[in-house]
């Protein structure tokens, strides 16, 4: 069965299984999981081993979460689709890194591009990283203190792959000052003169 599917009373699950032709061995394990006498759940599978799954969680006719796994029948990579439309647009690995961190990541334009990432730690989203122009490389980072983003950096040049340009946000979130390292030498520089005419930049809202 697909991992992490919610699971109906054994008694009204229904499960169809496909065989390769030629070598006798499992392929496929469709299930209806709720009941209702239509298949929701596909598992495509190498024998006993997991290869990946898609879902119809909210029974609309719609696949709307896909799952990947390795060689070792771990799941590696959880797909969602953020509208709820079929369309698979948004990524989730389900196991934390070494410092705990779980990783979203996001084609906003829907094109499987990937060009947006989440950093948790639990429920709490730490930073974020966008790749604005969708050249491959991350142009804009933001940083957040619990609910409140305390700086937005951007790669202004869109060539070097690292910020040239902070907004830097006090504890409330309100906007603090702006710095710059205008030779690409990692020292940054407040900017005097402009703190009160530089407003929170497009799109760094949380989320």
């Amino acid at each position: 069965m697909i991992a992490g599917c919610v699971a109906a009373p054994q008694q009204q699950r229904r499960a169809v299984p496909s065989y390769d032709d030629f070598t006798g061995k499992l392929i496929q394990l469709n299930a209806d999981q709720n009941g209702d006498g239509r298949i929701d759940q596909w598992s495509y599978v190498d024998g006993s081993r997991p290869i990946r799954g898609e879902a119809d969680t909210d029974d609309d006719g719609r696949i709307d979460r896909w799952e990947y796994f390795d060689a070792a029948s771990a799941l590696t990579l959880i797909g969602t689709s953020s509208r709820g439309d079929g369309v698979e647009d948004t990524w989730t690995n389900p196991a934390p890194s070494t410092d705990g961190e779980t990783v979203v990541v996001t084609s906003r334009n829907r094109d499987r591009v990937l060009d947006h990432r989440e950093y948790f730690r639990g429920e709490t989203l730490l930073r974020t990283e966008d790749d604005t122009n969708e050249d491959g490389r991350i142009d804009k980072w933001q940083r957040y203190d619990g609910p409140v983003l305390r700086e937005a950096a951007f790669d202004t040049s869109f060539l070097r792959g690292r910020a040239d340009r902070r907004v830097q946000y006090d504890e409330k979130g309100r906007f603090a000052y702006v710095e710059e390292d205008a030779d690409g030498d990692g020292t940054f520089v407040r900017v005097d003169g402009v703190a009160a005419q530089v407003p929170r930049p497009p799109g760094v809202e949380k989320g």
